[in-house]
């Protein structure tokens, strides 16, 4: 009797055997499949991936040359604005100006960046 039980147990073994290797047959067409589906798509994704850096690369060139321009638009104005506010306070100190003093005060009257900074206003307003 208890052959029978042994030889009942291998081939419930035998049977439990190929259904795992047909389990493992099936799971492992499937993982070949998707991995032929994922590499399709990878080489769809590629080119997109490159395109797409090539576009931040110009994108980023494009803004930095405004962000370059605008910085020095906005520091431009800055020394405009600073240079206007001394002027400011050169009127307001004129009177205690004596004698070569006053070739300072003139010089810095028509100095050159105050000069170029309204001439780049009326540029601009133009």
């Amino acid at each position: 009797m208890e052959q029978y039980i042994y030889i009942f147990t291998i081939i419930l073994e035998i049977i439990v055997c190929v259904q795992f290797c047909r389990a493992i047959n099936d799971f492992d067409k499937k993982v070949v499949a998707l991995n032929n589906d994922i590499s399709l798509v990878g080489k769809e994704i590629v080119p997109v991936i490159t395109n797409l850096r090539c576009a931040i690369k110009k994108f980023n060139k494009i803004s930095a040359i405004i962000i370059k321009a605008k910085k020095f638009a906005a520091l431009r104005h800055l020394v405009f604005v600073a240079d206007i506010v001394g002027m400011v306070f050169l009127f307001k100190s004129f009177k205690t100006y004596k004698g070569l003093s006053k070739l300072k005060f003139i010089r810095k009257l028509f100095s050159y960046s105050i000069i170029r900074a309204l001439l780049s206003y009326i540029k601009a307003a133009v």
